[in-house]
């Protein structure tokens, strides 16, 4: 349904006997609902009109028109009411013209899901104002169509006819009536009503009329929202006005007038719709020509007009005529009015009005103009409501002398046809004979002459014509008539025409959906189940066209079904079977079930003329059921029966299963289990519940977006029957252990030795620390990183080893610190899915263990002067105070464990001056000292030493004496030569501070 009534131009779909129409959520708004129907029942107790009453519930709605092309005609006074066949929900066709009733009709179907009894109030609304231009202007009192209701219907409460400013579409004005309904569930309830094509009309803007159904919003207001403005519509450019013509001669003196007038009957022809059965090639139409003698008073002004007025309606109307004759060419001063009284003109014909006058001579002389104005009131006896508005003709005459020589006339008339396929014959008249050698009878295009010969007094010729259609097609033309009257000399006294009369003829083909189950191996339809089939159709030539069309069996019922469309326009169509929908009559409802037709669900027709109807056929074989899902579950490592981890829980979500969807569980590598039962149409999600310890891998299949989740999409009928897998696969994360040891002994004492866990960590990169544990001897040494691994990738188990100590960790590596901390020892490792890796780390005491770098020592404090913010234990304090007194000697001074020469050693060891803590890295000498100190605290703490490296220590301090170097001051005196060593002896010491082999070389 389109739900946007304010799109005029959008074409609402069509309902069909075989279809379902959308029904208004009459669930939506309760409150509001129920506050409706309470107001619309004091209104009907009240005897009144409800603004506004509840929505519709579960009531599907069909609005129809009457089409017309041409073949339908009402009597005087009704009713207005077309033949069923005739009503449909498209273009209303070319056969609607000016102050015709249009009939139309509402459907109203309260299905099954309805409620038992229910009143609401509906809209039928008509385009009204566009500008000031008049479209309709009557909507009558809907009334019930007993024959095609249920039993149980009653007839509406129908409201006043109201105008909405603005009207729908953004028109100026639409007009409405307001229907409250009562109507019991599954029933069928229809009413008939028309609606007045305005005088004007075929003046409105745009390229259509529309009648709409809505509902009401309020006091004075309609709209779409809910029932989606149902839409029929007239083409505009088809309709007919009320029409008027005329003619006017005028004479003076002693000269003989004659008056000239023609009529057809009827005033348009329309062969209507070709492709009905039995449809006319063949119209009758019959032209008079009436000439009249009129006496003439000598020095007098003989007058005559005629005025016809011509009624395209397919009703009688009433039509009145006044007519003013003026003098000169435009209104002025008038000279007669005649009120020419009233004619009830029948349906698609004519009549003429004739004023006859004679002036007094004072009026005008001879070459002298006189003009007519005819004026039209028109008068609706069906309906007593007043038609707004009138016609208007005009014509004028020049005055000419009379003379007697033209007692005698003749009168010639010429005839002809345009337009494709068209021709006609006509019989022979009864007054004169063809000229032109034209033979009655003759099928031809024209021109067709005819002559009367003399005339000396007033007759008529009546030319019974026949326009032929060549074949079913659709085409428009023009038979056009013209006379002439010819007195004395060959002088045109009168003339009249061309009388145009409009010819047409229009086709609307039938599309039949003929659909064919094979409900009998295995059967699936049992009584109470129902299989609704949707197909989609649409135009070859117009992009905009689409119908929706749904074929519904039931169990127990006939297995072959139709749906056809009418009204369509010949062109080329293709149909497409999308979907089946199968609801079963047990409490599993929704359950789809698919269809397999060999030929394809795609089928074309053409319906260009001369083809009026054709029938695509679907034979199709009801598939094996709804479609299903099942999980399986594959874990690294294969799990067995009795591991606490060897169950696991999936949850399905989609459309059908509950908000927080349906749960099944898999065992690891048991294979496939059924999850669910049948799937609906839709999209699916499944999704795992993780366990503690495990990595989710991937769920297949997936979206690719998100490929730890498996999805999957349901479409029918193509996967009907189909089962969907999805599989997930887990591996089970590792860990890593660490059983430390002291000298091959487990630890009983005080010692402490930490551990740390890092990515990504090298002797380039410090990587990032995931982890850090202590061992000692309340834990045995042995301890488990809390941290999860993922297997196959890579970790660093670090240890840190203080200056002295030696480790027997495996492939250790000292890693990237920035500081220059060189205690932090790494091995690389891996694990499997699964593992627990385990380190047996030895450590042994000093001597014999590894140097450590300025970097550390400085850092490795408790003193205030600390280099970093760590929590290092004071391995620098405890060292200076193991020194042999008086302490470790750099140069002339000498620092133990008290706290300043702490905070002095740092700076030293930071080559900054110890008084002033001025950065002196540039100079060798403080460049030394730093050397010479870690080293010497190395020494202290046990770490193995070679003679090199010994020699280096001695010959660093004897150098810093000879400048009396005392950690302060900036020793310019230093010469290059000695300061050439110095940075070489700095060298050796921090390459045997770094554990280098070079140190001892």
């Amino acid at each position: 349904m389109d739900s946007n009534c304010f799109g005029r131009r959008r074409k609402a779909p069509r309902t069909h006997s075989s279809a379902t129409a959308m029904t208004p959520g009459g669930d939506k708004r309760p409150f509001l609902t129920f506050f409706r129907l309470l107001l619309t029942t004091l209104l009907l107790v009240l005897g009144a009109s409800p603004a506004f009453a509840t929505d519709p519930s579960h009531v599907n709605f069909t609005l129809e028109g009457c089409r017309n092309d041409g073949s339908i005609t009402f009597p005087p006074g009704g009713p207005f009411v077309c033949p069923d066949a005739a009503y449909t929900t498209g273009n209303l066709g070319k056969g609607w013209n000016e102050l015709d009733l249009v009939p139309h009709r509402v459907t109203a179907a309260a299905g099954n899901a309805a409620p038992s009894n229910q009143t609401y109030t509906i809209a039928v609304v008509a385009d009204n104002l566009s500008g000031t231009a008049l479209g309709y202007d009557v909507i009558s009192v809907p009334v019930l169509n007993t024959a095609l209701s249920s039993a149980s219907c009653t007839a509406p409460t129908v409201g006043p006819q109201t105008q909405m400013s603005p009207g729908l579409g953004g028109l100026t004005a639409s007009i409405y009536r307001l229907l409250t309904i009562n109507q019991a569930q599954n029933t069928t309830c229809v009413y008939d009503y028309h609606e007045r094509l305005a005088l004007g009309s075929h003046l409105f803007p745009g390229s259509s009329l529309h009648s709409n159904l809505a509902l009401s919003t309020g006091a004075s207001t309609v709209d779409c929202s809910g029932l989606g403005c149902r839409d029929v519509s007239i083409p505009v450019k088809e309709i007919l006005p009320q029409k008027l013509d005329k003619n006017m001669s005028a004479a003076q003196g002693g000269d003989q007038a004659w008056s000239l007038k023609k009529e057809a009957n009827p005033a348009e022809v329309s062969f209507g719709d070709v492709c009905v059965k039995d449809a006319p090639l063949e119209k009758p139409v019959t032209i008079t020509v009436t000439w009249t003698k009129v006496s003439i008073i000598p020095g007098t002004i003989s007058v005559t007009a005629n005025i016809t007025a011509t009624n395209p309606a397919s009703r009688t109307i009433t039509v009145a005529v006044s007519d003013t004759i003026y003098q000169g060419t435009t209104p002025s001063v008038p000279l007669d009015t005649a009120n020419l009284g009233s004619f009830d003109v029948p349906a698609n014909s004519s009549h003429v009005f004739t004023h006859t006058v004679t002036l007094p001579s004072s009026d005008g002389n001879i070459g002298d103009f006189l003009n007519d104005v005819a004026t039209a009131t028109y008068t609706d006896k069906d309906t007593g409501i007043t038609v707004p508005g009138n016609t208007s003709a005009t014509a004028k005459a020049q005055i000419t002398a009379g003379t007697i020589n033209n007692s005698t006339v003749s009168i010639t008339d010429t005839e002809s046809i345009t337009g494709t396929g068209l021709t006609f014959s006509v019989a022979t008249p009864s007054v004169g004979s063809f000229t032109g050698g034209y033979i009655a009878g003759t099928h031809t295009v024209g021109p067709v002459g005819w002559s009367s010969g003399a005339q000396t007094d007033s007759g008529s010729v009546s030319f019974n014509k026949t326009i032929y259609l060549a074949s079913l097609q659709v085409t428009s033309g023009v038979l056009s008539d013209s006379a002439t009257l010819t007195g004395d000399n060959n002088v045109t006294l009168a003339s009249a025409g061309p009388l145009n009369v409009n010819i047409s003829s229009s086709a609307s083909v039938a599309l039949t959906i003929d659909k064919v189950i094979d409900n009998s191996n295995p059967t699936f339809l049992f009584a109470g189940d129902k299989l609704d089939i949707l197909f989609h159709v649409s135009r070859a030539n117009d992009s905009t066209y689409g119908e929706d069309v749904t074929i519904s069996f039931t169990g127990g019922g006939a297995t072959e079904l139709t749906s056809t469309l009418t009204g369509l326009v010949p062109d080329n169509y293709t149909v497409v079977e999308q979907s089946a929908t199968f609801t079963p009559a047990g409490s599993n409802t929704g359950q789809v079930i698919g269809l397999s037709d060999p030929s394809g669900t795609t089928k074309t027709q053409d319906l260009t003329l001369p083809n009026c109807s054709g029938t695509v056929k679907y034979n199709d074989q009801l598939l094996a059921g709804p479609a299903s899902a099942q999980v399986q579950k594959i874990t690294d490592p294969l799990l067995q029966s009795g591991d606490p981890d060897f169950t696991w829980t999936f949850t399905l979500q989609g459309p059908g299963l509950p908000p927080a969807g349906i749960q099944a569980t898999a065992n690891a590598g048991a294979g496939y289990v059924d999850i669910g039962g049948a799937l609906q149409e839709g999209t699916f999600t499944m999704t795992e519940t993780l366990k503690s310890g495990w990595q989710l891998d991937s769920a297949t299949p997936n979206d690719g977006a998100t490929t730890t989740i498996c999805s999957f999409a349901v479409n029918y009928p193509a996967d009907a029957g189909k089962l969907f897998q999805c599989s997930f696969h887990n591996t089970k994360l590792g860990k890593a252990t660490v059983v430390k040891t002291q000298s091959g002994a487990a630890l009983t004492g005080t010692e402490s030795f930490d551990f740390q866990l890092r990515q990504g960590a090298s002797t380039t990169q410090a990587g990032t620390t995931l982890e850090t544990a202590t061992a000692n001897a309340a834990n045995n040494g042995t301890f488990t990183f809390s941290t999860l691994l993922v297997p196959g990738t890579h970790y660093q188990l670090c240890e840190v080893v203080l200056p002295g100590w030696q480790t027997s960790l495996s492939s250790a590596f000292t890693v990237f610190n920035p500081g220059g901390d060189n205690s932090v020892l790494c091995t690389d490792f891996t694990v499997a899915a699964g593992e627990t890796k385990s380190f047996a780390v030895d450590n042994t005491p000093p001597p014999g263990g590894n140097a450590r770098t300025i970097g550390f020592w400085k850092n490795w404090t408790a003193s205030s002067c600390k280099q970093s913010n760590g929590k290092q234990a004071p391995v620098l304090d405890q060292t200076l105070a193991l020194a042999t007194p008086p302490g470790e000697q750099v140069g002339t001074l000498y620092l133990d464990g008290s706290s300043t020469d702490v905070c002095y050693a740092v700076l030293l060891l930071n080559k900054s001056d110890i008084l002033t803590g001025k950065k002196m890295a540039s100079n060798p000498l403080y460049g030394l000292a730093a050397q010479l100190l870690a080293a010497e605290l190395n020494v202290t703490a046990g770490a193995a030493i070679c003679p090199a490296v010994s020699s280096a220590i001695t010959q660093a301090n004897a150098l810093l004496v000879k400048y009396g170097f005392n950690g302060t001051g900036s020793y310019s005196n230093l010469t290059k030569a000695d300061a050439t060593t110095a940075n070489n002896l700095a060298s050796k010491l921090d390459a045997y501070n770094n554990n280098l082999p070079s140190a001892c070389q």
